[in-house]
């Protein structure tokens, strides 16, 4: 019978003891040793804004725009900047324009004016010499009796000559005496008791002659309308 050797395995577990306490020291070690923080760490989160509760907010990811995008964005600047100005273009071109056209129709009224005006100078002149003409025969009053008559003929040429110039301006007398009341075309004065009843509401005295523009009323005549009364 072989004998154990004793020393050998106390040895042992000498041994294991030994690794066993070494592991338990160096755990221990590890416990009871200095604490490596990581300074990085902290500068990093010191960095960052904190929000509202103290903590470190989280970075937001930043958002380029695509460069299509920016470029649209550019084309439509430039678009809105060119609309403008052509914009304002039309605007000045257009206030010139009525500028213009407000010159143009002084300037036609004006020259219509003056023809109006010119047409009838000639006849102001013959009622001048009219006039001259019957004081002038007050100092003869043999002769008085041949001017006035020459008088009549002249105001009557006058007059001939003055309808004529209307004429030339498309303004024409009408006659309304026996027409019916027309509010458009007469202006009524007066009623005169009739006893025709069919003269009831026409016109039975022309007191002012009317005068139309073409087709349009210049003046409507003054007039005097009958009116009939039934015998009670």
């Amino acid at each position: 019978m072989d004998r154990v050797n004793l020393s050998s395995i106390s040895g042992g577990e000498n041994e294991g003891g030994a690794e066993s306490d070494a592991l338990e020291a160096e755990e221990a070690g590890q416990e009871s040793g200095p604490k490596v923080v990581d300074r990085r760490r902290i500068w990093m989160d010191e960095d960052r804004p904190a929000d509202a509760a103290g903590e470190p907010a989280e970075e937001e990811p930043v958002f380029r725009k695509p460069t299509y995008v920016e470029e649209l964005e550019k084309k439509v600047v430039t678009a809105e900047e060119k609309l403008r100005e052509h914009i304002c273009r039309l605007d000045r071109e257009s206030a010139d324009f009525r500028a213009r056209q407000e010159r143009e129709l002084e300037r036609r009224t004006q020259q219509a004016r003056k023809e109006a005006v010119s047409a009838f100078l000639g006849i102001a002149d013959d009622l001048v010499r009219a006039t001259f003409a019957a004081s002038e025969s007050r100092s003869d009053p043999a002769k008085s009796e041949e001017a006035f008559e020459s008088l009549v003929q002249g105001v009557q040429l006058i007059q001939g000559r003055f309808f004529q110039e209307l004429a030339s301006l498309g303004v024409k007398p009408f006659a309304t005496k026996g027409e019916k009341f027309d509010p458009e075309r007469h202006q009524a004065v007066r009623t005169i008791k009739v006893d025709d009843p069919a003269l009831d509401g026409v016109v039975v005295e022309e007191l002012a002659q009317g005068y139309v523009l073409g087709e349009e009323v210049l003046r409507p005549s003054t007039v005097a309308v009958g009116k009939f009364s039934r015998p009670s």
